[in-house]
């Protein structure tokens, strides 16, 4: 009688490459140091580990911590951060949503406003989203 439960070494690998892909590392792991464009003198640092993040000024005066989701599979690529917890309190639980561009250790991303459901649809020409350019620390 033939087992219709098929190769059990294939099963087990197609399990592992699951497990592996919803628990893989995203392009932006790990710790960047940068500013925003329009007040270069104050740094900033980006922590991104699995899908959280934190985004702190270096005066720790505006903060910015929560999960985030991307989209890389468009022309530009997206990211939707949901912010947990602000300096601003009445920002916790919404969402930012922008854009990213990354080029090797170079990362650039456009955040629109809070909230707000627009999302940049440009890097060059942001017209009121914040420009953030960071490199790998």
């Amino acid at each position: 009688m033939k087992s219709n439960v098929g190769n059990p070494i294939l099963f087990i690998c197609f399990c592992a490459t699951i497990f592996i892909s919803c628990n893989r590392q995203t392009e932006l792991e790990g710790p960047w140091i940068g500013c925003e464009s329009r007040k270069p003198l104050l740094d900033w640092t980006l922590t991104v580990q699995d899908n959280h993040f934190s985004l702190i000024r270096e005066d720790f005066d505006i903060w910015f911590e929560g999960c985030f989701r991307l989209n890389s599979n468009c022309v530009l690529k997206k990211i939707d951060l949901q912010i947990n917890d602000t300096h601003e309190r009445s920002q916790n639980g919404k969402t930012i949503l922008g854009i990213y561009e990354i080029d090797s250790d170079t990362l650039t991303i456009v955040l629109g406003l809070p909230g707000k459901q627009e999302r940049p649809l440009s890097l060059d020409k942001p017209s009121g989203a914040v420009v953030f350019n960071f490199v790998r620390s």
